[in-house]
């Protein structure tokens, strides 16, 4: 794969961060942000938000039961779509 440019390499950058890129594809970002200083810095910050949203919301208390009213709530959309 050729090296990505700057455009490219920040249109890949939230899959890059959530590793859903083809390996190939990871490895030319990983590349690019190697040379690129601009495109360094985005990753990192958009990193940290990532970072930090996860951060938050591993702090939050959920109801208990919550797991099973979302799949009573998911099995009663179901059954209204088979009808």
């Amino acid at each position: 794969m050729n090296e990505f440019d700057c455009k490219e390499a920040f249109r890949r950058l939230s899959d890059y961060i959530d590793r859903e890129l083809t390996a190939e594809e990871m490895e030319a970002v990983r590349q690019h942000l190697e040379k690129c200083t601009e495109c360094a810095e985005e990753f990192h910050f958009e990193g940290n938000v990532v970072r930090c949203v996860k951060e938050k919301l591993a702090r939050i208390d959920l109801p208990c039961d919550l797991l099973d009213q979302l799949r009573a709530a998911l099995d009663a959309a179901g059954t209204k779509d088979a009808d």
